[in-house]
């Protein structure tokens, strides 16, 4: 049952991304964002992330009543902009910090690098040396 939820969770934000893609493309063209929108349909949902986290940041970024706003977000947002309620978030020592994700031996910090327009590496969560660090839920620590 669980990945039945996970699966529409991924379907779920494929679609609103390819809504607000095709969207944006039709109210403002010529800003190289058919290219993305034309990888996004050549490679299908393997462009997602499989990390449920990276999951809810997107979804979270992309809003379908605001898609001028979602696509500048989508594509200049960083993680220390977002919600402290979705901010990925790792223990280093004493203190917290925000999580970087990677992928292909490249740290990135960028919500737009949570999607694998190419459809090919997948990526994680990591510091800023690139060694795997694990999510911690700020709410949950508080209780």
């Amino acid at each position: 049952m669980k990945r039945k939820i996970f699966e529409a969770k991924n379907l779920n934000v494929y679609k609103k991304l390819l809504r607000i893609l095709a969207e944006y493309i039709k109210n403002v063209p010529d800003t190289g964002t058919g290219r993305l929108f034309d990888l996004a349909i050549k490679n299908g949902m393997k462009i997602l992330p499989s990390d449920k986290t990276a999951l809810a940041i997107l979804d979270h970024v992309l809003d379908e009543d605001a898609i001028p706003e979602s696509m500048q977000k989508l594509l200049n947002m960083r993680f220390d902009n977002l919600p402290v309620d979705c901010r990925p978030m790792n223990k280093a020592g004493e203190k917290h910090e925000t999580a970087l994700w990677l992928k292909d031996k490249v740290v990135s910090d960028r919500v737009n690098d949570l999607i694998n327009w190419e459809g090919k590496a997948t990526g994680k969560w990591s510091d800023t040396d690139g060694k795997a660090v694990a999510l911690i839920d700020l709410s949950k620590e508080n209780k």
